[in-house]
């Protein structure tokens, strides 16, 4: 099999049913385990009890968008009015698509006057429960 080189420009990024590839720099999934490690005089051990994970994406300011919906704002309005509520998220890239949920959070509003506005969100994905991260 061939080696294949991807680049961002291979994701793809939908967040609550519309996708953000324009407005959207970058995306990041990361997963940190949960491990719990010890020793007794017999041996060691180690146990894998759950894992945390976050999206992490730099966007544009898209406030007042209309094509697509802003991404600022529909994180904002969720996070103000449901943070406990978590939205539908995947992020494809080479014919593999990593799907699930994460709560919303407050995108920053503001920046140079001579740039284009940009920000950060970084969105725990919600493992509560039956909620789980999926590969397909």
């Amino acid at each position: 099999m061939a080696l294949v080189y991807r680049t961002g420009r291979d994701l793809s990024i939908t967040v609550n049913s519309v996708t953000y590839n324009n407005v959207c720099q970058s995306a990041t999934l990361s997963v940190e385990p949960n491990v719990v490690t010890g020793e007794t005089i017999g041996q060691r051990y180690r146990k894998h009890i759950d894992r945390t994970a976050t999206l992490t994406m730099d966007i544009t300011q898209d406030w007042g968008s209309t094509s697509p919906n802003s991404i600022a704002k529909i994180l904002a309005d969720a996070y103000l009015t449901a943070p406990d509520t978590s939205l539908a998220f995947s992020m494809a890239c080479g014919g593999v698509t990593i799907s699930g949920k994460v709560f919303p959070a407050m995108p920053e509003m503001g920046g140079s006057a001579t740039d284009v506005l940009t920000t950060t969100v970084a969105l725990e994905v919600d493992l509560t429960g039956a909620n789980t991260l999926t590969i397909a």
